[in-house]
């Protein structure tokens, strides 16, 4: 029975005696969350574009499946290095689309030297083809770069956070398309000129009877369009703090209609809000030819919906959190000229804001 005892015994000392000579396995493990930070610095544009190209030569590595060794720090422990292969493995020959990096936290660390100094919080958005859909992830990571007079390489040292992936599969867009005949459309008749809209009593049920019954009751007529910002929204409702934004024909505020399907494009005719599910009578109709592009890799929109926005305008930030109901088809260069009005420092017209004069329902022919 004693020779189990002294066997162990014996592993134990010769564990001991290769740690002693310098064979522990954990002897060149670095722990970089322990590092201090001495600085924080701004990113620029050269890092913008080293992390880019590392990051897209990372997604084809994947793809590839070539191994991403030369993307992780090596001297974090294997479990760690572990950890994050096992993160990126499902990704390994898939269809991968670079998307966005972006560069959250960038600092300088002390006990180090300059190409070994550098440390992130990074950020990757990337999207997969699965099967007939395409799904969009994002993971945030804390990266150091190094290297030597040779070359300098950003390498992951830990997974912070990801998400669980939206899908930003193509969409059926009908909302640019012409009234079909028989169709219901709403005339607008304003000061400026008339404005014709398409609704989507589909999509937005709710949100097009109360916008259909409040204006036959008329509500809106001799209201004033009362905020207007050129290329971004002219708006009207009860705007004026009277307690009237409640008003709807619900007897109150109420639910919001977020359909993915429809947009903030150009000419969109939404409902304001001030906050989630207070809907009344608010309304605005988006004046934007053009799109701010750098929005889209913080949206998750469809490919083909960041095509259309291209294509004719708007405002993709305000997507997801208000109420499409229709879409004007004929009078945009009316739309135009009330948000050309001069305004205040409240963005309300000087003098003289347009009105609705009368909303009207007809059969398109």
């Amino acid at each position: 029975m004693k020779k189990p005892y002294l066997f162990l015994c014996f592993l134990s000392a010769l564990s001991l005696g290769f740690s002693t000579l310098g064979f522990n396995a954990n002897a060149d493990v670095k722990k970089y969350e322990e590092e201090v930070q001495k600085s924080q610095f701004l990113s620029r544009h050269w890092d913008e574009s080293e992390l880019k190209e590392r990051f897209q030569n990372f997604l084809s590595a994947l793809q590839k499946q070539e191994g991403i060794e030369d993307y992780i720090v090596p001297d974090i422990n294997e479990d760690e290095k572990e950890t994050i292969r096992e993160f990126f493995r499902p990704y390994e020959k898939k269809e991968l689309t670079y998307v966005h990096t972006k560069m959250d936290i960038l600092n300088q660390v002390s006990g180090t030297d300059e190409y070994n100094d550098l440390r992130g919080i990074f950020k990757l958005t990337f999207r997969v083809k699965e099967g007939a859909k395409t799904i969009e992830h994002t993971v945030l990571m804390h990266m150091a770069r190094l290297g030597d007079a040779n070359g300098i390489k950003w390498k992951i040292y830990k997974i912070i956070w990801s998400d669980k992936g939206i899908d930003v599969s193509d969409v059926k867009l009908i909302q640019l398309e012409k009234p079909k005949r028989g169709e219901q459309v709403c005339i607008m008749t304003t000061d400026a000129g008339v404005i014709k809209m398409r609704l989507f009593p589909e999509q937005a049920p709710v949100a097009v009877k109360n916008w259909i019954e409040l204006s036959k009751q008329g509500f809106y007529n001799g209201t004033p369009f009362a905020r207007v910002i050129k290329d971004f929204v002219i708006q009207g409702g009860a705007l004026d703090g009277s307690g009237d934004e409640s008003k709807s024909i619900y007897n109150g505020f109420f639910e919001d209609e977020v359909h993915k399907g429809l947009y903030n494009f150009n000419g969109a005719l939404c409902l304001g809000n001030n906050g989630p599910h207070t809907n009344g009578n608010q309304f605005y109709i988006v004046q934007k030819k053009n799109v701010n592009e750098s929005v889209f890799p913080n949206t998750s929109l469809p490919a083909n919906v960041e095509e259309k926005y291209k294509e004719v305008g708007g405002l993709p930030e305000l997507d997801g959190r208000y109420t499409v109901l229709g879409q004007v088809y004929e009078g945009m260069d009316v739309v135009e000229k009330i948000a050309a009005q001069e305004t205040d420092k409240n963005d309300a017209p000087v003098e003289n804001p347009v009105k609705i004069q009368k909303i009207e329902f007809q059969k398109y022919r």
